[in-house]
């Protein structure tokens, strides 16, 4: 492997490791249940995605890729929770200023994930890496488009819920199913 194919292995494993300290620092201040939750989901992705880069790094795996049978599927973790804090979600929560900010900085990292994941699969001369990187561009995506979903909540709750009630429910689910 040549030593700019590894640096941009171990720059993704790292970004990916500071994804994870980043969405704890922001679950942690989060006061809205709902983006509290997120982010803690969020958590598990990136701690997917940091599993699966360290197998495309690793010389030992053939495969380069690492299936966690134990590991719950990104998503179906995502509706469980929300599922779960269904009538929590339903009570009148005041936003507070640093959610809203909170949710920005993070689609900003999210923005700079897809473009970094999307170069390095152009960079790759490998099938699998490049197949890699297109899968972990495609989770930042998703990651971004639920967040944009999530700011539009926030902002603006009652506008939000008389357009689409449980739309960010719905937009879960439309993910799963297209992953089943």
């Amino acid at each position: 492997m040549s030593d700019s194919l590894k640096d941009i292995k171990s720059m993704a494993i790292q970004m990916e490791m500071d994804g994870i300290k980043f969405y704890s620092d922001l679950a942690a201040k989060t006061l809205h249940p709902m983006g509290k939750a997120m982010f803690k989901s969020f958590i598990e992705d990136e701690k997917l995605h940091a599993k699966r880069l360290r197998a495309l790094l690793s010389t030992q795996n053939e495969t380069g890729q690492v299936k966690d049978k134990s590991a719950a599927n990104p998503r179906e973790r995502l509706v469980t929770i929300f599922k779960e804090m269904g009538s929590e979600l339903k009570k009148k929560v005041n936003v507070n200023t640093n959610d809203i900010e909170a949710v920005k900085l993070a689609m900003g990292i999210e923005e700079k994930g897809i473009k970094f994941y999307e170069q390095a699969a152009k960079e790759t001369c490998k099938n699998k890496d490049s197949e890699t990187y297109r899968f972990l561009a495609g989770e930042e995506k998703t990651h971004f488009s639920i967040l944009k979903n999530t700011l539009e909540y926030l902002e603006n709750t009652e506008l939000w819920e008389a357009e689409s009630e449980g739309r960010i429910y719905d937009m879960w689910m439309d993910m799963v199913n297209k992953k089943l």
